[in-house]
């Protein structure tokens, strides 16, 4: 009788199971159900509690009856009955019979579930289970997916991947339309910053500082700097070399267009020698803190041949001695140069100033432009600079210097910068023809630069109409 009794209890068990399984199978999933194979019950009571256990005489009584409405006339697999005055189970192929009645009957303060079953009809119609369930589980897969973590990864990596390649396909068509005004905004802000230095200028007080003296009769004098420092002038091939006097209030006095010479003695003992102008300092401040600088290009080793023949006649190379031998602390000579500005012309006085350079030629012209420019200080209205280079590097010499003078003086001062491979082709340069004004009576043009350029610019002025006394060639 004991294991009558747990073989009970596991069938039991087992048949609640595969009716709670069957049940949400037909709550859950979309597959139409006909009448026939409607789950139906046939048991006495239409009220289902909680799955029976065969232990206890007090559990309430459930009759499971036949679930497949075709099962009673269907051909028996097996069968199989357990009798032991509890209940009855059977097997076939088309469905499961399940019969159990305990005899406790159900009592009346028990809790009841409120599902209602009717004996006639299935608990799901085709159309319920069909159309109503597949609808309702398809919104909710398609809700599911749309919150998903995966789902929402996968619309941020698309919309990045959608904006970087419509970035990178337009980028250079934005960038094309901004630039204009980028420039623009960039010229504003650079004139009204020059404006207020141009104001604030005529509160600053020059300092003057104590003239040098040098040793010697008259302009023979000689005196002595020291190299301080050599810095690169961005990108180009020159190099600015800085030299500090014997004093820090000592300035060099040194008229417009006028050459410093250097002097020392190479690692032969030979004189060498160069004149040099000064590159000019961006502020009035500097010109009393006893230093100056120059330009010098990079050194290009001499033919052995060469060097030997000058170093007989006992001559050095200055540039060679600042290149390589020269070092930080060296002491060398110096004395006031050569002045190389003048005006031969007939038409007096100059209102009008053309500059045409090339590579550091830019350095005697930028000491005059901040010269004459200035309200009040010379006769000139007008200047115009023209500033020719084979390759575009050379402009970090004075470029930035240059422009702020234009957006101090941008009434007054037009400034072009052209880039000519072959200085030979100037006359054909259409920029160089359209930044060069017409002469008139008045105008003095001037020439800084190698020597094979002085010769084509001079070419170039002379086609535009500039007399030939009027144009003063600076020595290189």
């Amino acid at each position: 009788m004991r294991n009558q009794t747990r073989r009970i209890k596991r069938i039991a068990a087992t048949n609640v199971s595969t009716l709670a399984l069957l049940s949400l199978l037909a709550f859950n999933l979309p597959v139409w159900i006909s009448p026939t194979n409607a789950l139906s019950f046939h048991a006495g009571t239409t009220r289902i509690l909680r799955p029976a256990s065969a232990a206890a005489s007090t559990h309430p009584a459930i009759s499971l009856s036949n679930i497949n409405s075709g099962g009673r006339n269907s051909l028996m697999h097996q069968r199989s009955i357990i009798d032991g005055g509890r209940g009855r189970v059977s097997h076939n192929r088309r469905g499961t019979i399940c019969s159990m009645s305990m005899s406790t009957p159900i009592p009346s303060s028990m809790p009841h579930a409120d599902l209602a079953v009717r004996l006639d009809q299935p608990l799901l119609s085709p159309t319920q289970g069909n159309t109503a369930t597949a609808t309702n589980y398809m919104i909710k897969s398609i809700l599911g997916v749309l919150v998903s973590d995966v789902f929402k990864t996968a619309c941020v990596a698309f919309l990045i991947a959608f904006f970087i390649t419509v970035a990178s396909k337009s980028s250079t068509q934005l960038l094309k339309v901004l630039q204009p005004v980028l420039n623009a905004y960039t010229h504003v802000t650079r004139l009204v910053k020059g404006k207020v230095t141009l104001f604030t200028d005529r509160f600053d007080q020059e300092v003057v500082g104590s003239p040098m003296t040098f040793e010697g009769e008259g302009e023979d004098g000689w005196g002595v700097c020291t190299l301080s420092s050599v810095k690169r002038l961005g990108r180009s091939q020159y190099t600015e070399y800085e030299f500090k006097l014997p004093r820090q209030d000592h300035v060099l006095q040194l008229a417009l267009g006028q050459q410093l010479t250097l002097c020392c003695l190479d690692s032969a003992d030979n004189v060498a020698k160069k004149n040099y102008y000064v590159y000019p300092k961006d502020s009035k401040k500097s010109k009393g803190n006893g230093q100056f600088s120059i330009v010098a290009k990079e050194y290009e080793l001499e033919d052995k041949v060469e060097m030997k023949k000058r170093r007989a006649r006992g001559e050095g190379k200055f540039d060679q001695v600042l290149a390589t031998e020269l070092d930080i602390g060296d002491e060398i000579a110096l004395q006031p140069g050569p002045r190389t500005l003048e005006y031969n012309g007939e038409y007096l006085p100059v209102t009008d100033m053309v500059y045409f350079a090339s590579g550091d030629g830019i350095v005697p012209v930028m000491d005059q432009v901040k010269s004459v420019l200035p309200p009040g200080s010379s006769s000139v209205k007008g200047v115009s600079v023209i500033w020719a280079n084979s390759d575009e590097t050379d402009f970090d010499i004075a470029l930035s210097a240059l422009e702020d003078e234009y957006f101090k003086y941008s009434t007054k001062l037009a400034v072009s910068c052209v880039v000519e491979s072959d200085i030979k082709e100037l006359k054909e340069n259409e920029d160089v023809d359209e930044a060069l004004p017409d002469f008139s009576p008045g105008t003095m043009a001037v020439i800084s630069g190698p020597e094979s350029f002085a010769i084509e610019a001079t070419s170039v002025l002379l086609m535009k109409g500039y007399p030939k006394n009027c144009i003063c060639v600076l020595p290189e």
